[in-house]
């Protein structure tokens, strides 16, 4: 390790050393690193650590990313962030400290999958769960927050995997602290993976108690690593407090969470504010815009960004959103509209991948994370079946991240008819892609734009057509000069 720190040292530095921090996302602080070259007066090339291009809105879960099919199934479909369940504090700390000193004890972390999402190139948004016994708020419940007394703790044990882990060869920058953390622990069992840190005894759903946990841990992650990027947990968000489908009362109560956040002081500890957004697939629609609970706001993915957005607004503070779960779920109530795999389903998550991505790029997500790229998904929504059969919806992904790349979004087309989404995007080469669908399962007559050169399928595969008129009924890519 030291030859290849003495290695990175190649520049000649001029007096005293400064390190320029977060140059575009690509220059990344190490202390060990930052001491060694003060000591040699040396400038380090930081940005020969190897860190990826800046992150597109692609991303993908996984359970495990060792097998390598799967791994190359990510780099083909230009996967760029991949959220994995990382690190499990009850897990890594099972006792308590011993006169101030803390026991790490690292075996589940899944290194070889970390090594591999760095490696190829692809950014790990790594999501710590889990509160060890002896550091419990609530007795028993592993799910929920730290105790106050151990907050201190939660913060030595972060410093330690950043430390650990956020320098090279792992290189994550991206900290998500629990899961779905708007859920109360009566809901849930203890262990289930859920953040249970909700309270519903509280207005604000515990989100307050969350933000004091910010207090601690943030500053402690940052000393470590001033680019590290802390999100909060995925906000689940039960439904629309102002939605009359929001019933009974009880159900208004999780959505605030982030106000709880936000009203003390917690926007300052945060950096991204995180969210999950799934849609279900039933008598051949997609129900995300008609989602019960969401349809008044734009739908399940939409309307909730604009929800966290006007709670951020109400509160002067202004983060970027990252969605880090979402997929076209097959509804529990009649599984077998989609499983075994059925034809109208599988069809169906194809389109919702266009669905997704689009949406995503044209209201200026950071990232939206589909879940999950392998295993076949929760409620039979992922892209792969296993590690290595990919499933349709998984070549529509694979497109849309080729075909919208470093696209900006312009606008809509005039003049849709109204079951009809359209989006427009410009390429870097100055032409423009049309991305259209129908939201209710039917066809509809769509103009073309004059001079069009190419139409493709939601697949990406060609198609040939004879009029200045299309009939879309699922997703379609236009090309435009």
């Amino acid at each position: 390790m030291q030859s290849i720190r003495k290695s990175l040292a190649v520049i000649i530095a001029f007096g005293s050393v400064t390190f320029f921090l977060g140059m575009l996302g690509l220059w990344h602080y190490s202390p060990s690193l930052a001491a060694e070259a003060e000591a040699s007066n040396v400038y380090l090339p930081l940005v020969m650590r190897n860190f990826p291009p800046p992150p597109t809105v692609f991303g993908a879960h996984v359970a495990d990313f060792t097998d390598p099919t799967l791994i190359q199934l990510a780099k083909d479909g230009r996967v760029s962030w991949v959220r994995i369940a990382a690190f499990d504090w009850s897990k890594i700390e099972p006792d308590p400290p011993v006169n101030g000193q803390h026991t790490y004890d690292w075996s589940s972390v899944p290194e070889a999958s970390l090594l591999n999402i760095a490696t190829n190139h692809m950014y790990a948004i790594a999501v710590v769960l889990n509160t060890p016994t002896w550091a419990q708020k609530y007795e028993g419940v592993t799910c929920g927050p730290p105790a106050q007394e151990a907050l201190n703790d939660y913060a030595a044990f972060m410093q330690a995997v950043v430390q650990k882990y956020g320098d090279s060869p792992y290189n994550i920058r991206y900290w998500e602290l629990g899961n779905e953390p708007d859920v109360d622990p009566s809901l849930v069992p203890p262990d289930l993976g859920f953040g249970c840190w909700g309270d519903d005894e509280d207005p604000y759903y515990g989100g307050g108690y969350y933000a004091d946990m910010l207090k601690v841990v943030y500053p402690a992650i940052k000393a470590m690593d001033p680019d590290a990027q802390v999100l909060n947990g995925g906000l689940l968000l039960d439904c629309d407090p102002a939605d009359p489908d929001c019933t009974p009362d009880s159900h208004k109560l999780p959505a605030k969470f982030l106000e709880g956040i936000l009203r003390n002081g917690g926007g300052d500890y945060l950096d991204i504010v995180n969210f999950h957004g799934y849609p279900y697939f039933s008598g051949g629609l997609i129900w995300d815009e008609t989602h019960p609970g969401w349809d008044q706001r734009g739908g399940v993915v939409l309307g909730k960004a604009a929800f966290l957005r006007d709670v951020m607004q109400q509160y002067g503070v202004d983060k970027p959103l990252l969605d880090t779960e979402g997929a076209l779920l097959c509804p529990e109530w009649n599984p077998t509209e989609c499983s075994p795999p059925v034809a109208a389903y599988e069809e169906a998550k194809a389109d919702y991948v266009v669905w997704l991505y689009t949406r995503s790029l044209a209201n200026d997500f950071m990232g939206s994370v589909w879940y999950t790229l392998d295993g076949g998904g929760w409620r039979n929504g992922g892209l792969i079946e296993g590690t290595s059969n990919p499933t349709s919806a998984y070549d529509a992904y694979k497109f849309i991240t080729a075909e919208l790349n470093e696209v900006q979004y312009t606008g809509q087309p005039s003049g849709l008819d109204p079951a009809l989404r359209g989006y427009i995007f410009r390429k870097p080469d100055d032409t423009s892609v049309w991305v259209v669908w129908a939201v209710d399962n039917a066809e509809h007559e769509l103009a073309l734009p004059g001079g069009y050169t190419q139409i493709y399928d939601e697949l990406g595969n060609p198609l040939s057509v004879t009029t200045d008129t299309l009939s879309v009924k699922h997703p379609r890519y236009i090309e435009v000069p």
